[in-house]
């Protein structure tokens, strides 16, 4: 998808007037406004009006753009990010309800049944412990019928299948290991200690009471290569779709 949703462009505006004190915010929100429109306008086709939980929500671009959309929404991510102050303002000044929680904390601060939707867009694979018992608290906390908006890298894209012939790693380099000892940075929420391949998140969400409602394939940004090989690029995605780089599924709490 290269077209970018017109409230996230919005919003986007508004949120280059918040900079953010621990990351370039700005860059990052630039690089990934496209992941950002594909979240809203999916998020449209599930329902209006709806309660909203956005776990890892950081810059809140999709969490404010969900506001406007007139969802109630709640915020959710590690509390120094929510803590920044300038993040802080940006969200009071969109109407998002903070939540500042470390996901490996469970069980969740939240009610049973209170929730219509939980957004979880490029959060799965950061998570380092097992993410069973959290999966089990979504259940808890959304509504029967309720979904999950999960998007996430697909552990079986191209470009870890050409390193893993070339004998190279898939995940994050030993550097990054040492950033993330550094508190206060990206990188110290930044790494990938898990990716999964869409059977194995298939299979991970059943475990905790969902069942999968949709699924797909696609990019994160937008594929800016030149010609020829943006051309070549698409033809291949378009003939193989698992093997873009990112996945996106929707789930159906079947919790009674």
């Amino acid at each position: 998808m290269n077209k970018i949703h017109p409230t996230v462009a919005e919003v986007l505006r508004s949120k280059a007037e918040h900079a953010l004190k621990f990351e370039d915010g700005n860059r990052y929100d630039f690089e990934m406004q496209h992941a950002y429109s594909r979240t809203v306008f999916d998020v449209e086709k599930l329902g209006s009006k709806l309660r909203i939980l956005e776990f890892g929500c950081f810059t809140g671009i999709v969490s404010a753009s969900l506001s406007r959309l007139g969802h109630e929404v709640t915020g959710s991510d590690i509390p120094f990010v929510l803590a920044d102050e300038q993040n802080a303002a940006f969200f009071a000044s969109e109407g998002v309800k903070l939540w500042p929680h470390d996901l490996a904390v469970v069980p969740l601060d939240q009610p049973s049944d209170s929730f219509d939707l939980v957004v979880l867009t490029e959060v799965l694979e950061h998570l380092n412990f097992n993410p069973i018992p959290l999966l089990r608290e979504f259940a808890r906390i959304l509504k029967s019928g309720g979904q999950i908006y999960c998007a996430t890298p697909n552990l079986v894209n191209i470009h870890n299948r050409v390193n893993l012939l070339r004998g190279r790693g898939i995940m994050n380099p030993v550097e990054h290991l040492v950033l993330n000892l550094k508190p206060g940075t990206g990188m110290a929420v930044g790494l990938h200690w898990r990716e999964w391949s869409k059977l194995e998140m298939v299979q991970l969400f059943s475990e905790a009471g969902f069942e999968l409602k949709s699924h797909r394939y696609g990019l994160v940004t937008a594929n800016r290569s030149g010609f020829p090989r943006k051309q070549l690029v698409g033809l291949m995605y378009a003939l193989a779709p698992a093997l873009m780089p990112n996945q996106v599924a929707v789930f159906r709490n079947k919790s009674a």
